[in-house]
């Protein structure tokens, strides 16, 4: 009986994965936390030995073709660089507010945004975890418009000058 239990356990724990699995650009909006394994081509550097790195990201923009959105990533430190303005971008979000996400608090880097292909997101089976609140969303999305690291033409083609709060 116990054997029983563990695989129905399993089977429902695998029916909610698929559900949260990234499909295509329908399944990915603006404050949408996803957990994506990222590589080289996707900006980051993995660790030391490893080809890849899964990461928290959240869903920027997307571009008009629907082929590609911009994405931030979530960190779980914020000593990347003691630049004052650099320290500026990076956006405090609370582990509380993120149960079953978030581990401890993080920071959003609103410093250097990633340019994803959906196509690769929903290839490697990327999960939708959650979405930021409405308050870190409205202020991730200000510091993004308003980022003196950011190529302007980047934060118009993904449409982040649009967002309204």
């Amino acid at each position: 009986m116990y054997k029983g239990k563990n695989t129905m356990l399993v089977k429902q724990q695998e029916r909610q994965q698929q559900e949260t699995v990234v499909k295509g650009i329908q399944d990915l909006n603006v404050g949408d936390i996803i957990y994506y394994n990222m590589d080289r081509a996707d900006g980051i550097v993995p660790t030391l030995g490893y080809d890849t790195r899964l990461k928290y990201v959240v869903v920027a923009g997307a571009k008009s073709n629907a082929k590609e959105v911009c994405a931030v990533l979530i960190n779980s430190d914020h000593n990347h660089s003691p630049a004052p303005d650099w320290q500026a971008e990076q956006y405090l979000i609370r582990q509380a507010d993120y149960p079953g996400i978030l581990d401890h608090d993080s920071w959003i880097d609103c410093t250097d945004p990633k340019e994803l292909k959906v196509s690769k997101i929903k290839a490697k089976d990327a999960e939708k975890k959650g979405h930021l609140n409405d308050l870190d969303l409205k202020n991730v999305m200000k510091h993004l418009k308003e980022s003196s690291f950011i190529d302007p033409h980047l934060i118009k083609v993904y449409g982040i000058d649009k967002f309204k709060d």
